[in-house]
């Protein structure tokens, strides 16, 4: 059996964080040391049956990422076991041949991560019921989700698990409670979720692709021998090299990367999370290193019952384990390096061509390509010859073009990816629907990330609703990112926890095919142009628009503080009519109807002040116009002479 490189991770610069088994729960079952050997024998028994049906893609993961690296002339060594993988090496080659590498692969990787993570998910929480308090209790488990996945780099993380994601085919992310680590707010205990590579489970049905529906699955984790000791109390010696050691080794010389001795200190461990079945009818968390019991919990340790991993697969496969792009584009990428190679290697034959000389004539070390050379030879002989190699048939430059294409094919990559448009296309609506149907080959990976989002979201309040016993703070952040510092326990979720993200929300789309469309609703006047520079999503109109908000900041910080039960006098310098149209639509919301009749009342009186003011510089306006008027001549009566009017004979 082999373990995926725990070096291999830093060297590719996405290495998952130092992912920690589950903690030793306080009330273990004491048991007998027969006992305790049949546990862990049962439990090592379940690894090495997992072991046999994973080995064909372990052996495709290995040489994804292989080609990943730039390794494209690497092979298995021949002799594998239906148990055990053999090392991959580089053949020998003469000296003259050329392996040229041209990695595409590389390329189409990047690009395929940066579509399914370039659009972050978006999420709301569903309340229980239609009851006020539920949907309040929605309301602050979405901002207590947002923080948590703010603060701990969820984001980050998850483009960690997508980068193996499209490195093997699967990944995932794994959610568990630390009791000792200190929560963001500082209170001790936190979420943690940290990306898991597929090297590191193992499940007893290949055949089966919902994690869900699997008895029970397989953990295995190398870490340091004192942070073992640190969590269960046990002291182990390093046994990294029991398995998978050498061919870790192996592994880094074919790649061409040094290796160095970070596994001299670690122990290999597995956890096995098993549900509920015959022989543990509460379901079980074990623990173990080598033939050492760890920790044994004879029940499920969560109040979730589901397994604490959210997989993400890239290309279905019917099959447990999702596959890669590389898989179909590694024969194309060797057939390509093999021509680029071929092109090269008859540029250097003609460059220094092949000479016939007869034996004797000449002394063939003398025989360089430097320019201007004088080559001398026997007299009585014929003179050395060079030998024309064959020109280079057109087709061959022609098959270099056609594998490209057929690879940016298979990878979804073609002229609209790349930034280009095809020719005679230049409408926006029809640039837009061609990179839509372009990057619709990634619906399903985008899918599988959303509910992987979905289940951590899900893990994230089951925590909150299970140990958030005391008030934590948390920074909320508003409207127009105006933050606010709250205070929240599990009561106030009110137990909804049902993390929901919308769908599509994460799938790929063009930013300035958006732009576009936002431009063209102002200009037909359907949305008013403050409120398009907010969705342009530009950085400088984004911060115009915020500079232009000045009366909004104002009335959220107002609403804040009377929230808060802060009575605010209006100034003489508001925008009223903005803070009336403010503060009218913040009386609109649930938050408003949630607060206790003697805050609203806070609300309602500034609500009638600033009202009041309103009509008072009404008046004021009224007056001045009034007495800015000229006077006006008085009107005489029909037929009579205006020298009348005025009391003047004619």
């Amino acid at each position: 059996m082999t373990e995926m490189p725990s070096n291999l991770m830093a060297a590719m610069g996405s290495e998952p964080a130092q992912v920690q088994p589950a903690p030793a729960p306080k009330k273990q079952k004491v048991l007998s040391a027969r006992d305790t050997q049949k546990v862990v024998e049962w439990a090592q028994k379940q690894v090495d049956m997992c072991v046999q049906p994973r080995l064909a893609f372990e052996q495709q993961w290995y040489l994804n990422m292989a080609f990943y690296f730039g390794r494209h002339y690497v092979a298995w060594v021949p002799g594998g076991s239906s148990t055990s993988l053999t090392k991959l090496y580089e053949p020998a080659a003469p000296p003259y041949r050329v392996r040229m590498i041209v990695n595409r692969c590389r390329r189409i990787v990047r690009t395929e991560l940066t579509k399914v993570t370039r659009q972050v998910p978006q999420f709301y929480v569903l309340p229980n019921t239609t009851d006020e308090k539920d949907r309040m209790g929605a309301q602050a488990a979405r901002e207590i989700a947002e923080y948590e996945l703010r603060e701990l780099n969820f984001n980050k993380k998850l483009r960690s698990a997508a980068h193996w994601m499209t490195l093997c085919g699967t990944a995932f992310m794994k959610t568990y409670w630390d009791a000792e680590k200190i929560d963001p707010s500082g209170v001790p205990g936190t979420t943690q979720f940290d990306p898991v590579t597929p090297f590191h489970i193992y499940v007893p049905d290949i055949q089966e692709e919902d994690i869900e529906g699997q008895p029970h699955v397989i953990h295995t984790m190398l870490l340091e021998s004192s942070a073992i000791e640190q969590t269960y109390g046990v002291k182990m010696e390093p046994n990294a090299e029991v398995r998978g050691g050498a061919l870790e080794q192996r592994f880094f010389s074919a790649m061409g990367i040094k290796s160095n001795q970070s596994t001299k200190n670690k122990v290999q461990c597995y956890e096995i999370w098993v549900k509920p079945c015959l022989k543990y009818p509460e379901g079980a968390l074990i623990v173990w290193a080598g033939k050492t019991l760890l920790s044994f919990q004879e029940t499920w340790p969560y109040v979730r019952t589901d397994f604490p991993f959210a997989k993400i697969d890239h290309i279905p496969t019917g099959r447990f384990y999702g596959e890669s792009t590389l898989v179909d584009l590694i024969p194309l990428q060797r057939e390509l390096n093999r021509s680029h190679s071929q092109v090269i290697e008859a540029k250097n034959k003609m460059a220094k061509p092949q000479w016939t000389a007869q034996k004797g004539s000449v002394d063939a070390n003398k025989m360089t390509s430097e320019p201007g050379l004088v080559i001398q030879f026997t007299p009585g002989f014929q003179e050395p010859k060079p030998v024309q190699p064959p020109s280079l048939p057109t087709y061959v430059i022609d098959e270099l073009e056609r594998i490209g294409r057929e690879m940016d094919d298979l990878a979804a990559t073609g002229e609209i990816t790349k930034g280009s448009v095809p020719p005679g296309i230049t409408a926006a609506s029809a640039i837009s629907y061609l990179q839509e149907e372009n990057d619709n080959r990634f619906a399903p990976t985008v899918a599988s990330i959303e509910e992987a989002t979905a289940k951590v979201g899900k893990w994230i309040l089951s925590f909150v609703n299970e140990y958030w016993v005391e008030s934590r703070k948390v920074k909320v952040v508003g409207e127009n990112r105006l933050t606010a510092i709250r205070e929240f326990s599990k009561q106030d979720i009110a137990g909804n926890t049902d993390f929901t993200v919308e769908t599509g929300s994460a799938a790929p789309r063009s930013r300035a095919a958006r732009q576009a469309f936002i431009i063209e609703l102002v200009k037909m006047g359907m949305v008013d142009q403050m409120q398009g520079l907010k969705y342009l999503d530009m950085v400088e109109t984004t911060k115009l628009y915020q500079d232009m908000q000045v009366d909004q900041h104002q009335v959220q910080r107002e609403n804040v503080m009377m929230s808060q039960g802060q009575p605010v006098v209006p100034n003489e310098f508001d925008n009223i009519p903005a803070h009336l149209q403010g503060h009218a639509d913040y009386m609109k919301t649930e938050e408003f109807s949630s607060l206790p009749p003697e805050i609203q009342q806070i609300h309602l009186m500034h609500y009638q002040g600033t009202k009041q003011q309103l009509l008072m510089q009404a008046q004021e306006q009224m007056m001045q116009s009034m007495m800015m008027q000229p006077p006006q001549e008085e009107q005489a009566p029909p037929g009579q002479p205006v020298s009348q009017r005025n009391g003047q004979s004619q």
